[in-house]
């Protein structure tokens, strides 16, 4: 297994969000998560990529448990978070943003394009590395935010939602970027309540009830 979670448990006060759960993941697949609102999707995602930590329970990365108690942590595993409200900052560039926090040196703004162009054409992203934040459509910041976490080395890709806030046109785009990730080995995790792109995209299916 490359990812594989067993017996997660969360607590917020004394409610039990998540009890339990168990799931695995191969790399080059994709798996949905799909439940009802309230049943946890978000919260067990946010436990993988570090912004929560479990109560109880153990994360396995390629049969290794795992600490994962910051999203620093998560990054360290290879694993990349790409929420439902993206966190960019409107006046910098595309690229301003991906290597936004990154310790490189030297900091060559032409070098880091040239590398965002490059990870966009091997997966078939349409962005211009250049452009604003602020002039790009809903599509292009979501694209901006998967670059993000792809130019930071992630192998396991988790998305919140990813087409609450796209066009069917621009979804048809993203799931065949998802396909291309797929085909190279990438690892994904996809938060949906749509039961067709369930059916389109997935290799397998967990339900939280």
């Amino acid at each position: 297994m490359f990812l594989e979670v067993k017996n997660i448990t969360k607590k917020f006060g004394e409610t039990d969000v998540l009890k339990g759960i168990n799931f695995s993941l191969e790399k080059g697949q994709v798996l949905s998560i799909i439940g009802s609102s309230g049943s946890g999707k978000t919260t067990l995602m946010n436990m993988i990529s570090g912004i929560y930590f479990p109560d109880e329970g153990q994360i396995f990365i390629d049969g290794e448990e795992a600490s994962i108690a910051s999203p620093k942590d998560a990054f360290d595993y290879k694993i990349g978070m790409i929420h439902q409200h993206f966190k960019l900052v409107d006046v910098f560039t595309a690229t301003e943003n991906i290597v936004l926090g990154l310790n490189e040196k030297p900091y060559d703004l032409k070098k880091f394009s040239q590398r965002v162009q490059e990870i966009s054409n091997q997966y078939g992203f349409e962005i211009d590395p250049e452009k604003k934040i602020y002039d790009m459509s809903v599509s292009e910041k979501q694209t901006a935010e998967i670059i993000k976490v792809l130019y930071r080395g992630a192998d396991i890709l988790i998305l919140d939602e990813p087409t609450a806030v796209l066009t069917p046109q621009e979804t048809d785009k993203l799931f065949a970027v998802l396909r291309n990730m797929r085909a190279d080995g990438k690892a994904i995790v996809i938060i949906t309540h749509k039961l067709h792109e369930v059916l389109s995209l997935s290799d397998r299916v967990a339900v939280l009830r």
